[in-house]
Parts: C-alpha cells; sequence; structure tokens
C-alpha cells in the first residue's frame, strides 16, 4: 500500500489510485494503537498519533527530529550498528526491543519491527511500535522478589548463594580478598517471649537497617534464615572487615529502640581461611560463637545450625535452614 507510483505515473490514470492508497494508509495509521514512524535515512517523515502519544513529542517535533535521538543513549550505538547492516542480512523486516527516552525523559521500552519501505520514492524504513514497558517494569519486579526477603528487605538466600559463588569465582581469578560476616542477633527468643513475634520482627528489621547503613553499593548483605544474616564485601582485607564489624556491634548497641538487643559477629577472609562457601562459613560461625562465649551467651553447638548444609560443594545448591523467624 505504501509502494509509490513511480515518477510517471505522477499524471494520468494512476494518480488518483495513488492518493487514495495513500489516503487509506493515513486513516489506517491513525486509527490503529500501533505507534508508526517512517524513516528516511536519518529523519523522521511519518509519525501518527500513537506515536505522538508514546513518545511525548508532538508531530511538528518528531518530524524536525533525527530518530535515534529517541532511543537511549545507553543502548542508541548497537540499535545504530543494526540499522546499518546491509538489507539481505536484515531480510524483509527484522524484530527487536529498544529503550527510548520520552520528551519527559522518561524511560520506556518498546518492541518494534522494521520493514524497509519505498515512501514518497525514496528508500524509507516503516517501523511499528508496542510500548512493552508494563511488561517490563513487572519481570523487573518479579526478578527483584525472587531474590529478596520479605521481612527485612534484604537479600535472602538465594541471593547469597549467587553472590557467594561470584565472588569466590572472581577471588580465584585476581587473587584479590573479599570477606564474610556472619552475624546472629542475641536473644531473639528472649524478645520474642517478652514482646511477641511482632517485637522479634521488628529486632531482626531494625538490625537489616544497621546493615544497610554500613554496607557500601558494592557490598551484599541478606538474611541468612532466622536470627542470622551474613554480608559479603569485596575487595575487603581482613583489617577492614574487623572494622566494618564493630561499627556494626556499636552501631546496634547505640540503637535507642527498645527493647535493645546485640549482635555477634564472624568474620571469614578469601582466600585465607578458605577458598569454598563451607570453609569460609565455618570459620565465620566459629569466630561468631567465639564472641558468644567470651561475652557469655549460652551457644548451641555450631553443627545444629547445619551450615554444613550450606555449600557441599560449589556444583550443588544447599537447603536453607528454617529455623526463627520466617
Amino acid at each position: 500500500m505504501l509502494k509509490k507510483i513511480s515518477e510517471q505515473a505522477a499524471d494520468g490514470p494512476f494518480r488518483q489510485e495513488f492518493l487514495c492508497q495513500e489516503a487509506t494508509f493515513r486513516t489506517l495509521a491513525e486509527a490503529i494503537a500501533t505507534a508508526i514512524f517512517v524513516i528516511q535515512g536519518k529523519r523522521l517523515h511519518f509519525v501518527n498519533h500513537a506515536a505522538e502519544v508514546m513518545t511525548g513529542y508532538g508531530r511538528e517535533e518528531l518530524l524536525s527530529m533525527n530518530f535515534w535521538d529517541l532511543i537511549h543513549p545507553d543502548t542508541r550505538e548497537p540499535v545504530i550498528n543494526r540499522s546499518h547492516e546491509p538489507p539481505q542480512e536484515i531480510g524483509p523486516s527484522s524484530r527487536g526491543e529498544v529503550r527510548i527516552l520520552t520528551r519527559n525523559h522518561e524511560e520506556r521500552w518498546l518492541d518494534i519491527t522494521t520493514t524497509p519501505i519505498d515512501f514518497d520514492g525514496e528508500p524509507s524504513s516503516l517501523i511499528s511500535a508496542f510500548d512493552l514497558t508494563k511488561r517490563k517494569q513487572a519481570e523487573s519486579q518479579a526478578r527483584l522478589l525472587a531474590i529478596t526477603d520479605p521481612l527485612t528487605g534484604l537479600g535472602n538466600y538465594r541471593r547469597l548463594l549467587d553472590v557467594f559463588h561470584a565472588e569466590i569465582e572472581r577471588s580465584g581469578r585476581t587473587g584479590r580478598p573479599f570477606a564474610v560476616l556472619l552475624l546472629d542477633l542475641d536473644g531473639l527468643k528472649k524478645i520474642n517471649d517478652a514482646y511477641g513475634h511482632l517485637g522479634g520482627s521488628r529486632a531482626l528489621c531494625r538490625l537489616a537497617d544497621v546493615l544497610r547503613v554500613h554496607c557500601r553499593a558494592i557490598d551484599t548483605a541478606a538474611r541468612y534464615g532466622g536470627d542470622e544474616f551474613a554480608v559479603i564485601l569485596p575487595e575487603t582485607t581482613a583489617v577492614a572487615a574487623e572494622l566494618v564489624a564493630s561499627r556494626i556491634r556499636k552501631r546496634v548497641a547505640t540503637d535507642g529502640e527498645q527493647p535493645a538487643f546485640s549482635a555477634s559477629i564472624g568474620v571469614a577472609i578469601c582466600p585465607r581461611d578458605g577458598e569454598t562457601i563451607e570453609a569460609l562459613l565455618r570459620k565465620a560461625d566459629r569466630e561468631l560463637y567465639g564472641m558468644k562465649s567470651r561475652s557469655k551467651e549460652e551457644p548451641c553447638p555450631p553443627t545444629a545450625r547445619g551450615l554444613h548444609r550450606l555449600a557441599q560443594s560449589t556444583k550443588s545448591v544447599p537447603r536453607r535452614r528454617t529455623a526463627g523467624l520466617g
């Protein structure tokens, strides 16, 4: 329908037919909800109303723009490179996903189909676009929920394992250390008995808030299960890790909210204390219960905590412990 009759048919019986076809196309393009862009070279030569709504730009603004200016800067280069591929490599039409920035600088994801056409006697590209933004947001939210502890908002057991494996691989490749902190909220059972499980849950969230404050952007804090947490500190030496642990303990001790509680913390360093998840957590576990003993807390036997389940090997995913609040 978009095929323009050749210049020689500009006058004569074909002219009326062409004008009818063009009018039909424009009517259809304006009526559909799909955004339509027609590009010649880099410039936009036709857009429909849906394209205006999708981008936030008026029609005249769009027709004065370079199409690539709509593409998000982070993805602009590969999209432009793709557009320069020979037609025989692209085929009659090509489909992909792109990010754009609207007039209000909002980010949107589009599913686009690009088809070579002849428009006004010039080689052009017809782009039809559907808005994928809500679907992308839902997918992103689902991925986030899959690695987030619902009570504290920290990473969950799955997130902990993923980061642990990645850091062990990175340390083995670069030779640079990383630290693991294993934390236990002391006396959670007493808090539950005195203040109820809501009080216990609040105490867990307070400890999580402290960890958030003392974590860098590259660190990962996660709830390991029950009353226990873990923090992975990339590019961190033993001295630096002990300083972080000390700051966390002091912050917990001066929290000011009731009921007051303390936290015991064990530290392990890769590769000094081991190069597997199991070895590092076993070391941190011993340090943690050594601290509990020194503070005259009544420790449970480490074997009862089941840390050996966390990583029998890096090839298997250990079962998560379920003791304490879920």
